[in-house]
């Protein structure tokens, strides 16, 4: 075997591959095996005669890990995202790009024409609402409330069910997605990673709703009740 021209390409795609598999992060397994197949191709082809059955099967592994290569590239780059989704995303911080586009090309983008109601209080909605706007009004038991976005509206409903606790409003010339709730479960329940982000996600929004939604002109010698933003 030694005598064999180039065997040393062998050896070394054989080093390249023990490293891959003895690293965790997935991405750099696949390419070192990749690379070390491809010292494995190159040994077949400088044979005299080349060995073609092994260049052709080693090649087709090497695609294939090449391609999944790009898919996990993808799912860990911004790439190719438009300048409204890389906004956006500056919002999903606790999803990857990738889980991140699954949710987005789901969605459907609107502009307010006017102040619009996206939740009337007690009633259902199949929507889940992202408000792009840096302000919108929460009604409840009728006293306003100013809140601050980027928010949702509608994830506990998304979550539990039941009817939207308050109204609200967001101003004209807002931007706000939409998916329907439905959807976005079975999207959800296919994959507990995504899941597991998208629940985070809601927790931060929960408390950001807290820590920032006021009430607008309190009664006078009646203090505002707190709003309980975690059923919005």
């Amino acid at each position: 075997m030694f005598d064999q021209p180039f065997v040393f390409l062998i050896f070394i795609g054989l080093v390249l591959k023990c490293f891959g598999y003895m690293v965790r992060d997935e991405l750099l397994l696949r390419c070192m095996l990749a690379v070390g197949t491809g010292f494995d191709i190159a040994f077949y082809a400088l044979q005299s005669p080349a060995i073609l059955g092994s260049v052709m099967a080693n090649s087709v592994l090497v695609s294939v890990n090449l391609t999944i290569i790009g898919v996990i590239v993808m799912e860990r780059s911004t790439w190719f995202m438009t300048e409204k989704e890389r906004i956006a995303f500056e919002y999903f911080k606790t999803l990857s790009p990738g889980q991140f586009r699954r949710i987005i090309r789901r969605a459907r983008w609107t502009v307010a024409g006017e102040d619009t109601v996206l939740l009337h209080e007690g009633q259902r909605t199949d929507k889940l609402f992202f408000l792009e706007t840096k302000s919108f009004t929460v009604k409840k038991r009728g006293l306003n409330y100013a809140a601050q976005g980027p928010a949702f509206a509608g994830e506990i409903m998304l979550l539990q069910g039941g009817v939207a606790s308050a109204t609200v409003i967001v101003p004209k010339g807002a931007v706000y997605a939409e998916w329907c709730t439905a959807d976005l479960r079975r999207t959800m329940h296919r994959s507990r990673p995504l899941e597991n982000a998208l629940m985070a996600r809601f927790g931060h929004d929960l408390a950001d709703k807290v820590r920032n939604s006021v009430p607008l002109r309190p009664q006078a010698d009646t203090p505002a009740p707190m709003l309980n933003v975690g059923q919005v």
